[in-house]
C-alpha cells in the first residue's frame, strides 16, 4: 500500500506539495544549536539566536512570529527561527473552543513530528474543542483518504472541489485557533513536510489580519458542501501596523484565486508585482518551482516580466528553487533568466537521508520574497499562474526591516550553502526522480 501511495501522490507534487515514505526522528532544538550559521553577519538577526524554547518564550506575545522546518542531517536550519512542530503542538494544546484547518491533504506516519501534532488534535477533540478540517477533494478518496482524522473526536472533515469551480486546487495550508490566531505557511499536513523538507511559516494574531482568513475559511467550508454557492463581496480589512521585535511593521493578509475572495483587495498577485516594481537594489525569491506557463500551456508572464524589468534597471535579482526544477518546463525558464544581466538562478540539491531514500522529500518547498531591506511576501503559492488565478492560497505582505532581515538571512544561508547549485544555461541537467531512487 505504501509503495502504491508513493506513486499516486506524485501527482500532488506537480502542484507543489509533499507526500509519503518512511520513519525518521524529529527535528530537535539541539540540531539548531549545533549548526554553524552566519548570524554574526546580520546584527538585526544575531540578537535572536537562542534555543527554540527561549525563542518561543520571547516571541509568545508578539503579533507575528516565523517558524520553519528543514531536511534532517543538513545545515539548512536557522538559529533565529523556531521549529514548526512545537509551535503547532503548543497552538493546538492552547485551543479552548475551536480549531479550523484548511490543508491540501493529510499524510501521517507513526512516531514522527506530525504524529505528535495529530495526538495534540486528539487531545483537543477529547476536551470538547470543535475541529473543522478542509482538504482538497482530489486528496480525499481512495489511497488519499486521511483516515487518521476520522479517529479524532469532535472533528468534522470536508473536501472542497476547486477543480470543478476554477480548474485549480485547494493549496493553502493554515489553521486558526479559537478564531483569534492564524498559523500558515508552506508546511503541508504531511510528516515529511515537518522533517524532510525546508518550509517557512508564520503566526499572526491581530484581529484585522486573522479575520480575512477566517472569512476565507467560512466561504470554503460552505463551498465544500455546495460549489454553486455564490461568492458575495464581504468586508475588506486592509493593512495594520504591528510591532515586530519592537519595530513598526505594516502587514496585510492576502490570498488567491482572484475570483473566490470575500474582498478583491486581498488578491496577492498584484501586490507581489508592485513589490518587485518598487525594488531599488535587490530582489530575492525562494520557491519550490517557477514557471511562465500554466498547466494548460497558456502563458503566465506577469511575474517574469516584473523580474526582468527590475534587472533591466540595475536591481540584483536572485531566484532559488528546488532541484525538482530540472524538469524541462521549469529548467527552460531558469536557464533563460540566468542569461539575463543582473539575474542569477540557483537550485538546492539535498543529499539522501542516512536511513535511505525518502520519496518526494529532501528539497525546499518554502515560498517567500524579500525586496531591498524592508519589503516581504510570505505565502503558500508557487510562482505559476494557476496558483494565483485558479487555486486557493494565502499569505502576507509586509513592510519592515526586521522581518525582511530574518528572511533575507535565511535566503542567504541557503543561497551560500553547500547544497546550492548555480544554473548553467549550457548544462543539460538530468531530471530529478522524486518518486524513486535513481
Amino acid at each position: 500500500m505504501r509503495a502504491k501511495l508513493s506513486i499516486l501522490i506524485g501527482a500532488c507534487f506537480l502542484c507543489g506539495c509533499a507526500a509519503v515514505s518512511q520513519n525518521t526522528e524529529t527535528n530537535s532544538a539541539s540540531d539548531k544549536r549545533n549548526t554553524a550559521s552566519a548570524l554574526q553577519n546580520n546584527p538585526v538577526v544575531s540578537q535572536l539566536a537562542m534555543t527554540d524554547d527561549s525563542l518561543r518564550k520571547s516571541q509568545r506575545n508578539e503579533d507575528l512570529m516565523l517558524f520553519e522546518s528543514w531536511p534532517q542531517e543538513t545545515t539548512l536550519n536557522n538559529d533565529h527561527i523556531v521549529d514548526v512542530v512545537p509551535v503547532w503542538i503548543e497552538a493546538i494544546d492552547s485551543a479552548e473552543k475551536t480549531l479550523d484547518f484548511e490543508e491540501y491533504y493529510v499524510t501521517h506516519e507513526p512516531d514522527t513530528g506530525l504524529d505528535r501534532v495529530v495526538q495534540a488534535l486528539k487531545r483537543a477533540g477529547e476536551r470538547g474543542v470543535k475541529i473543522r478540517f478542509i482538504i482538497d477533494s482530489k486528496m480525499a478518496s481512495g489511497d488519499y483518504q486521511p483516515d487518521v482524522l476520522t479517529a479524532i473526536p469532535n472533528l468534522e472533515l470536508r473536501a472542497i472541489n476547486f477543480d470543478s469551480m476554477t480548474g485549480g486546487i485547494q493549496h493553502a495550508k493554515f489553521f486558526i485557533v479559537d478564531g483569534k490566531t492564524l498559523y500558515f505557511g508552506s508546511q503541508n499536513f504531511d510528516w515529511r513536510s515537518l522533517e524532510q523538507i525546508s518550509e517557512m511559516g508564520a503566526r499572526l494574531q491581530p484581529e484585522i489580519l486573522v479575520d480575512p482568513i477566517k472569512d476565507i475559511f467560512e466561504l470554503d467550508w460552505i463551498l465544500a458542501e455546495n460549489t454553486q454557492t455564490p461568492v458575495n463581496a464581504g468586508k475588506c480589512y486592509g493593512k495594520t501596523n504591528l510591532k515586530y521585535h519592537g519595530e513598526d511593521t505594516i502587514v496585510q493578509t492576502v490570498a488567491s484565486p482572484n475570483n473566490y475572495l470575500p474582498c478583491a483587495e486581498m488578491w496577492d498577485l498584484p501586490k507581489i508585482i508592485d513589490m518587485i516594481n518598487s525594488a531599488q537594489k535587490t530582489v530575492a525569491v525562494q520557491l519550490l518551482n517557477y514557471a511562465t506557463h500554466n498547466y494548460d500551456k497558456t502563458e503566465f508572464k506577469e511575474l517574469d516580466d516584473a523580474l526582468i524589468e527590475a534587472a533591466g534597471r540595475g536591481v540584483k535579482v536572485r531566484l532559488l528553487v528546488s532541484d525538482w526544477s530540472t524538469k524541462p518546463k521549469y529548467m527552460s525558464d531558469l536557464k533563460r533568466l540566468a542569461q539575463i544581466d543582473n539575474i542569477e538562478t540557483r537550485m538546492i540539491e539535498v543529499p539522501e537521508h542516512s536511513s535511505g531514500f525518502v520519496p518526494y522529500s529532501r528539497t525546499i518547498h518554502s515560498k517567500f520574497l524579500v525586496v531591498d531591506t524592508d519589503k516581504t511576501w510570505l505565502g503558500t503559492s508557487n510562482w505559476a499562474g494557476d496558483y494565483f488565478y485558479k487555486s486557493r492560497n494565502i499569505g502576507l505582505v509586509a513592510t519592515g526591516r526586521k522581518l525582511n532581515a530574518e528572511l533575507t538571512q535565511s535566503f542567504d544561508h541557503y543561497w551560500n550553502s553547500e547544497y546550492a547549485i548555480p544554473v548553467d544555461p549550457n548544462v543539460d541537467y538530468p531530471v530529478k526522480n522524486q518518486a524513486k531512487k535513481e
